[in-house]
């Protein structure tokens, strides 16, 4: 079972955004996304998630495509975005249990207990999250977005808010999710965090996929590197463009 995007293109009035983008994307195989800020990095999250209609392309997963109209479809979503989407009256647990049974959770005491723990939030469970820490919020956005054992998880920004024991409790709990299979596409500006998780970076730029690079032993000094010298290409091809 894969993820691919086919011909995927997306604008915004007279910005084209992705155009015409391809990329697949393998269980087990972690995927961060990277370019310049407005490279369409978040756009392209949305609509993996159904939050945005692509006008050209189509998404596929194990041959079949996805079909967003669909319910199931998105039961098959694990969705961590810049905004957390958590209910701030309720309680951890209360904002758990609302999307345990939108998502129709079987057990879903035992599945909010588990997420709470893989989180490490136990304790915090029965507090409101208008008292949580911008990193106790993202903990909990990450619980929900494992609740309900989805096959595809979509990170945009995953280590916003996380100090540095929250970031490294985050890669081990990818990497768990790595051996059991799990789709994962990411982006984040910090590619040190990202490095012993990832297998595969791609560099977004003019709306297309420009590179690859396969995560075999990677320094992180050449990572900075490629990154830093594609970054400068595309800013170059930008002013170009807008020249």
């Amino acid at each position: 079972m894969s993820l691919e995007i086919r011909r995927v293109s997306k604008s915004f009035g007279q910005h084209r955004v992705l155009d015409g983008l391809d990329l697949e994307v393998q269980p087990g195989e972690p995927l961060c996304l990277l370019g310049r800020n407005g490279a369409g990095k978040t756009t392209l999250l949305r609509i993996l998630a159904g939050l945005l209609r692509p006008e050209a392309g189509s998404i596929w997963l194990d041959d079949q495509q996805i079909d967003y109209a669909e319910s199931h479809a998105r039961h098959d979503i694990g969705l961590v975005m810049h905004q957390p989407f958590l209910y701030e009256h309720l309680t951890g647990v209360e904002n758990l249990r609302f999307y345990a049974r939108l998502y129709q959770v079987p057990d879903e005491n035992v599945a909010i207990e588990r997420a709470m723990a893989q989180v490490g939030m136990q304790r915090f469970g029965g507090k409101p999250v208008r008292a949580y820490s911008r990193g106790m919020k993202q903990r909990l956005t990450i619980a929900r977005a494992l609740l309900h054992s989805p096959s595809i998880l979509i990170l945009d920004e995953p280590y916003t808010g996380l100090d540095l024991q929250g970031s490294q409790a985050f890669n081990q709990l990818m990497l768990e999710q790595k051996q059991q299979g799990r789709i994962i596409l990411m982006t984040t500006h910090d590619i040190s965090h990202a490095l012993p998780i990832s297998s595969r970076f791609a560099f977004l730029a003019r709306g297309r996929i420009a590179e690859e690079l396969s995560n075999r032993n990677l320094s992180l000094e050449y990572l900075e590197s490629w990154l830093t010298e594609k970054l400068a290409k595309s800013n170059s091809d930008q002013q170009r463009v807008t020249a």
